[in-house]
């Protein structure tokens, strides 16, 4: 039984810190209120938390230890806490697909096995994060085809590109992605590439979580509806939506 549900922002402790605690604080206040509990009383709770990044030692403990100590804390990554949830704790397999990407499978053992999660600079292929990044090309070393220019329009122009990319963060580079989507339906060569480098980015990771004919593989997050289908046309498992 749920006694209250809340909403808020990113929660990613390992590209943002301060951010990520704040939502938390903020999350926790928004429902013990909804719940009409003391948001001060942490004695008596469990927590139990899944959050990007939280598959490294060092960043889940300095989050753990900047909120409140609550009873007890169960603490994963968000893609196994999705993992579990798809499933419901029975076995299957789960691709995560957002700003991020990662891949889980759940045997009957109780043993999980993640892929890929290796965050925007080294991994994530196919994400939103990826797809961002991978459009960021304005210096004529394609012919122009209008994606460029969404780009720069998006940004207010290359000059403000410029000012904003030292500042770069995964969910803003995601943002950009529904132009490559948008583009790629347009008939735009290059965002038709690098939509299909992602489905083919996907199609591995699924590959190498081994699904069998027989289980159930989930796929979750803000890319799932777009992508999901087309991974399922190349490989035929039995896809769901969690």
């Amino acid at each position: 039984m749920s006694l209250a549900e809340s909403e808020g922002g990113t929660c990613n402790p390992g590209t943002g810190f301060d951010r990520a605690v704040a939502t938390f604080n903020a999350l926790w206040r928004q429902g013990t209120a909804a719940a009409g509990l003391d948001h001060e009383k942490f004695d008596s709770v469990l927590l139990s938390i899944g959050a990007a990044g939280f598959y490294v030692p060092a960043v889940r403990s300095r989050f753990l230890a900047a909120i409140p100590r609550f009873a007890e804390t169960v603490a994963s990554s968000d893609g196994y806490a999705a993992l579990i949830g798809a499933g419901g704790g029975k076995p299957c397999g789960l691709i995560n697909v957002g700003t991020g990407v990662a891949g889980h499978r759940l045997w009957p053992s109780g043993v999980s096995a993640q892929r890929d999660s290796w965050g925007w600079i080294g991994g994530d292929r196919g994400s939103g994060a990826w797809l961002g990044r991978n459009l960021l090309v304005i210096d004529g070393i394609r012919p122009p085809d209008g994606l460029s220019e969404r780009v720069l329009a998006s940004a207010s122009g290359s000059m403000q590109l410029t000012e904003t990319l030292p500042e770069m963060t995964p969910d803003r580079l995601a943002a950009l992605a529904p132009l490559v989507l948008a583009a790629a339906d347009e008939g735009v060569p290059h965002a038709i590439e690098i939509r299909r480098r992602a489905i083919e980015h996907l199609t591995d990771l699924v590959r190498v979580l081994d699904i069998g004919d027989g289980d159930t593989l989930y796929a979750v997050g803000g890319l799932a509806d777009v992508f999901a289908p087309c991974v399922a046309k190349r490989l035929g498992p039995c896809l769901c939506s969690a």
